[in-house]
């Protein structure tokens, strides 16, 4: 009889640590994953960021070389147009 009702709690003992096991188990796996997840989710944002600070630094230099381009050749267009107004000048004074 007393063996019988070891057992029994025995049973529940056992069947109640298989369950918080599992649960245990269950919670473990959710928070690895949760942190594999986050890893990932964390790793695509630095990686997405990553290549648009390159994209807009290599926009910013390209700009930034265009507008040099576009000084220089409108320093010759004004070198140019006083050459012109200098020249146009000239005939209308002498005559």
């Amino acid at each position: 009889m007393e063996t019988e009702r070891l057992l029994k709690t025995l049973k529940i003992v056992v069947i109640l640590a298989l369950i918080m096991g599992v649960i245990g188990a269950v919670f473990y796996l959710v928070y690895g994953f949760t942190l594999l997840w986050q890893a990932m989710a964390a790793g695509i944002i630095t990686g997405f960021l990553l290549i648009m600070v390159f994209i807009f630094l290599g926009l910013a230099i390209y700009l930034w070389l265009k507008l040099m381009m576009i000084r220089r050749e409108l320093g010759k267009c004004r070198e140019e147009l006083r050459k012109m107004a200098r020249t146009s000048t000239k005939p209308d004074d002498e005559s």
